[in-house]
């Protein structure tokens, strides 16, 4: 069986199967060792703004559903002081109607937005530099209709208008900022400015690239860390750090070492909130250096310090009981009313009801992608029982659709979330990254210091040592050479793989086994064919957003990296090598081909060499989606509708990227059932 072929397996049951080829009969399965948990995790202090972030005036309008969206007030600047504003809230009636709380916001707000101005970028330039040695017209009209995106993108804070003691939840961001790409990007956002980051330095925007990272590390000067995004309700929350990596690739494009100087002590500080913040102690037996992975042999016991998501929030939760349902529950300003309903929602009886807010699981949730995936969720123990309260996040039965391959489950439903433990989950992503911020801060440390190691240099090596070793105790699997997520109070492999794990052959790089790297490049390369259209996340229909069908740029990104990282490692001596020769570049390839397609189809033209595709609704120059879908073959859908899910400049700064990594490579794009409108031909 190719590993590939057991990843249908392992989609039900993933990490009980087995390769033939590589394990005997009689060995027995392989599991992870158990481990017992120390938190060391300090607790984080929750925003209190009484507007923005907490208190009777948020929670009035949003449970009103004054606006579609919950984000919409909580960008809205005060038209008066804030204490005023307050005051006039407490004049209204108790149970004051939807009408009457619309009335006080317009009054007492501006729009959503106001604190924002759209800025032309000070270095612009017409000939972007990732263009040079792109021959082919169609690749190069639609990389400079990429360029040309970032025009529209410069964003810049403007509360000038505002009166004195009027406040807007903007973050007072010095540089130039850009925008996600929806209605509703109006700040900077921390996970897609990495994306952005790659883009902008190879459309030479350097100057536009450093502001947006020194946006992030003045954010670290005040708060710690990277806030998700840049308002004030964000500032109890973060994302994967990624700002070491951005640095790291700014200071490759620009050799700005003065910058990494006056970087490089917050880049510390910042790893040094996820140390105190979001760390546990791990305590397990290993096989002792030197041993052979997977075999038996003598045991040691080790105790390491490792990193999950999510906050432990200290404050006055907000009581949504009402008599039932979760009596303390922290909810997201911005989405205030449907995290409201999930606090609500009973999960199966009486006596289990959903109170995953509380403790600030929901906050964990975000920083783990916003919207968590089924691979959180443990389905070997989502039936224990009531002592499961405290954590579980939510039952929701979904009725698996026909159309989808992986529907391995023998029960017609799938219980997602049930027991959504994503802060007391060791993410394979996550740590994978903290072993890249490990690693660049010691290079920095070295290279400010006559390339000559420090004893804080070596600690932080010996830090990212003891990670990587974390890493492949805990997460990895000999038998098929992938990661998967470890959850800390099972003792167990997640069930369900996510390609999110891949990022560890992409950080570990060269110290990763050669054969477990091996069966990993194969599994990409199976994976890649069965989905040409993209790699979805898991390989499970859940309606949630990073799940199959739905595709996201940046994990297509993180599995071409890990595939590159997979192919140098191997080299031309190895089997599997000349195998899987060129995954990364036809992972590339098809990325590049999905992104253009549904920028064709939403109108993307190219002058003189391609005409309009006919399309009901769109942008006349294209729109670059943030979200693709694909069909039960695997296939891309292409969609006319340039109004589908946004953040589409993680999407512009990618696909610049890959233009220009593997423009000796990369050819026409081609769309499934398609035909380009070519000028000239018919």
């Amino acid at each position: 069986m190719k590993p590939f072929g057991q990843l249908w397996t392992l989609a039900a049951v993933f990490w009980t199967a087995r390769t033939v080829a590589t394990v005997a009969a009689e060995e027995q399965l392989f599991t992870p060792p158990s481990a017992s948990v120390q938190s060391l995790r300090l607790p984080q202090k929750r925003c209190d703004h009484p507007i923005y972030c907490d208190g009777p005036l948020l929670r009035a309008v949003q449970l009103a559903g004054v606006f579609d969206s919950d984000k919409t007030f909580v960008d809205m600047p005060t038209r008066k002081p804030v204490d005023k504003v307050v005051d006039e809230f407490h004049k209204l009636p108790l149970n004051a109607s939807r009408a009457q709380l619309s009335q006080f916001v317009e009054e007492n707000f501006y729009p959503a937005g106001s604190d924002v101005v759209e800025v032309e970028l000070e270095d612009w330039n017409d000939n972007p530099p990732f263009l040079k040695g792109i021959t082919d017209p169609v690749l190069r009209g639609y990389g400079m209709s990429l360029h040309n995106q970032w025009k529209t993108l410069g964003r810049k804070r403007n509360t000038s208008f505002l009166c004195a003691g009027c406040e807007s939840s903007l973050l007072p961001v010095k540089n130039t900022f850009i925008a996600s790409g929806d209605n509703s990007s109006r700040e900077f956002r921390y996970w897609n400015t990495y994306y952005i980051e790659i883009g902008l330095l190879k459309s030479g925007l350097f100057k536009t690239a450093k502001g947006i990272l020194q946006n992030l590390l003045d954010a670290v000067s005040e708060y710690g860390f990277v806030p998700t995004g840049g308002r004030i309700y964000y500032t109890d929350r973060t994302e994967p750090p990624l700002l070491a990596l951005m640095v790291k690739t700014y200071f490759e494009a620009t050799n700005d070492l003065d910058f990494v100087h006056r970087a490089l002590p917050l880049l510390k500080k910042e790893h040094a909130f996820w140390d105190e913040h979001r760390s546990v102690n791990v305590t397990y037996t290993r096989k002792p250096a030197g041993a052979s992975l997977g075999k038996r042999g003598d045991l040691e016991v080790v105790t390491t310090k490792t990193t999950t998501y999510g906050p432990d929030l200290f404050s006055t939760a907000i009581d949504t009981s009402n008599g039932g349902g979760a009596s303390g529950s922290y909810l997201r300003p911005e989405s205030y009313s449907s995290d409201y309903a999930l606090s609500k929602t009973a999960e199966s009886g009486p006596q289990l009801f959903a109170t995953a807010l509380s403790n600030g699981a929901l906050y964990a949730a975000s920083e783990a992608g916003t919207v968590p995936s089924v691979q959180y969720a443990n389905r070997s123990v989502a039936t224990v029982g009531p002592s499961l309260f405290s954590t579980a996040l939510r039952r929701r039965s979904l009725q698996i659709p026909s159309d989808n391959p992986f529907a391995a489950f023998s029960q017609k439903q799938l219980n997602v979330l049930s027991v959504a433990n994503i802060n007391n989950t060791v993410a394979v992503n996550l740590n994978s990254i903290l072993y890249q911020v490990e690693t660049i801060i010691a290079d920095f440390a070295k290279a400010l210091n006559n390339n000559t190691e420090s004893a804080e240099c070596l600690g932080y090596r010996r830090r990212a040592e003891s990670r990587r070793q974390m890493l492949i105790d805990l997460t990895y699997n000999p038998d098929t050479g992938l990661f998967a997520d470890y959850h800390l109070e099972s003792g167990k492999h997640a069930d369900v793989w996510s390609i999110n794990s891949l990022w560890a052959y992409w950080a570990l790089g060269d110290d990763l086994p050669a054969d477990g790297t091996a069966r990993a490049l194969e599994n990409i390369a199976e994976l890649h064919k069965r989905f040409p259209g993209g790699l979805p996340n898991t390989l499970y229909n859940t309606t949630l957003s990073w799940d199959y069908p739905h595709i996201k740029p940046p994990l297509q990104h993180m599995a071409i990296r890990s595939a590159d990282n997979s192919e140098k490692k191997l080299g031309d001596g190895h089997g599997s090598y000349m195998a899987y020769k060129g995954t990364a570049a036809k992972i590339a390839q098809s990325t590049i081909d999905t992104a253009f397609c549904n920028w064709y189809t939403t109108g993307g033209t190219i002058p003189g060499v391609l005409n309009s595709y006919s399309y009901s609704t769109g942008n006349s120059s294209g729109a670059s989606l943030g979200t693709y879908d694909i069909d039960s073959s695997g296939n891309e859908i292409t969609t006319t509708d340039s109004s589908s899910p946004g953040g589409y400049t993680w999407t512009t700064g990618i696909t610049i990227w890959l233009l220009d990594q593997y423009k000796t490579q990369a050819r026409m794009p081609s769309c499934p059932n398609i035909k380009l409108n070519l000028v000239g031909k018919t």
